[in-house]
């Protein structure tokens, strides 16, 4: 009994701190490049850890997994494919500590999976007290033009201003300002995470008052957050979507005019606006292109097994010594690079065969969960789209951890009842 309620005090907890970053960061050897410390390459002990430890820990004393010859079969490949994986990377003991964390997530989709309901409800109550949050730590950064600090920093606000070196600026108007960060690495990652979280919420049977007013103040935040990313997913799925209603009116001899379509197009209009008002550097584009390139390298390179998970940056170190110079010591901008240059050919087979199977599953759901798995369908979407223009959903652990949940979900159960042995 005791152990029940722990959980699912765990659990919902560990969806209030799905925003933050508060982590110890363990320096070693390998995660300094050119002398320079490198948060991706830090292994790094995060509040959410201890969280899916002792649930993982209390889901296996109560002999929540299921442990069968499929099971075993998928385990034994798995280990398999980490083992080659980590004897083949440049430096194998980042790769190792990288594959630990994947096997954690792992088991937290699991867990989540087989409590999909829970899990839906508490998604669905704590994201727009979220976004609300975001918005007004970001608003006020942006005032500022600095970090708040203070009790903030708990939460994963990191300390910058204006003048810190490789902070993300805008520019408007003849005017350079501080993008806001919120409680994440970087705006674009804040962005991406406010995108999903209001295809989530949108996707509600009856949006609430305070719904309403997250939507707004979300659509608000990725405005200012200058992501052109998620500015084109905005534009490409919100004119799919009215352009679709459009036809669907013009066939039914229909029209209605409620808050989720006057929301989009209202936001589409501005996103549009302001995407053809501001110009991209050259910089960023050349990087970015170069980055590829590299990858395409590795990848020809180390065909199979990859140059290691979480090596980009070594070998990218290794490859060009220009990168010393340019300080653009990043992973390649592009999820399926980013997989097929760390593990190889074979991992992004497995990547892409496991995302096809996962959106299959909206089709085998009764028509009542349908309507949410499809809504899940569009928050996928969405995180590979933009994914195909940075790396965040795959490096940055607030989006590592939406990304879980959104696959948890995808493989939640219709008896979720008959294992429910925790609640």
């Amino acid at each position: 009994m005791l152990l029940a309620i722990i959980f699912r005090v765990l659990f919902f907890f560990l969806f209030v701190l799905l925003p933050t970053q508060l982590g110890r960061h363990f320096w070693l050897r390998d995660s300094y490049v050119f002398g320079l410390k490198i948060d991706y390459l830090s292994p790094t002990l995060y509040l959410q850890d201890l969280l899916i430890f002792f649930l993982i820990f209390i889901s296996l004393k109560k002999k929540y997994f299921r442990f069968d010859k499929k099971f075993g079969l998928l385990t034994t490949s798995y280990l398999l494919l980490a083992a080659l994986n980590i004897v083949f990377s440049l430096t194998p003991l980042l790769s190792f500590f990288s594959w630990l964390r994947i096997t954690e997530f792992i088991l937290l989709g699991i867990i989540i999976s087989r409590r999909f309901k829970k899990a839906y409800r508490h998604l669905l109550q704590i994201l727009p007290f979220i976004v609300v949050f975001e918005f007004c730590l970001g608003l006020f950064q942006l005032v500022k033009q600095a970090s708040l600090g203070g009790f903030f920093w708990f939460l994963g606000e990191r300390t910058f201003n204006l003048l810190t070196p490789g902070i993300a600026r805008g520019q408007w108007l003849g005017r350079v300002f501080l993008r806001p960060y919120g409680t994440f690495s970087h705006p674009n990652s804040l962005a991406g995470f406010i995108l999903v979280s209001l295809i989530l919420i949108l996707g509600k049977k009856k949006l609430l008052l305070f719904d309403k007013m997250a939507c707004l103040a979300g659509s608000l935040l990725i405005v200012l957050c200058f992501s052109r990313t998620v500015w084109l997913t905005v534009l490409v799925f919100g004119l799919c979507f009215i352009l679709n209603r459009l036809l669907i009116g013009l066939r039914k001899k229909t029209s209605s005019l409620n808050f989720f379509y006057v929301f989009l197009l209202l936001l589409v209009i501005i996103v549009s606006f302001l995407f053809l008002r501001t110009k991209i550097e050259d910089s960023s584009i050349s990087n970015r292109l170069q980055l590829a390139q590299t990858s395409l390298l590795m990848i020809k390179q180390n065909p199979l097994f990859g140059v290691g998970l979480n090596n980009f940056i070594i070998s990218l170190s290794q490859k060009n010594t220009a990168w010393q110079w340019y300080y653009w010591l990043q992973p390649v901008h592009n999820v399926f690079l980013l997989i097929a240059s760390e593990t190889g050919l074979i991992g992004l087979i497995i990547l892409i065969a496991f995302l096809i199977f996962t959106i299959r599953r909206v089709f085998q759901f009764h028509p009542p969960n349908r309507r949410i798995k499809f809504q899940i369908v569009i928050a996928l979407l969405a995180i590979m789209f933009t994914g195909l223009f940075d790396h965040y959903w795959l490096t940055l652990i607030q989006n590592q951890l939406l990304l879980v949940v959104i696959f948890g979900l995808f493989w939640g159960e219709n008896n979720e009842v008959k294992s429910d042995k925790i609640a």
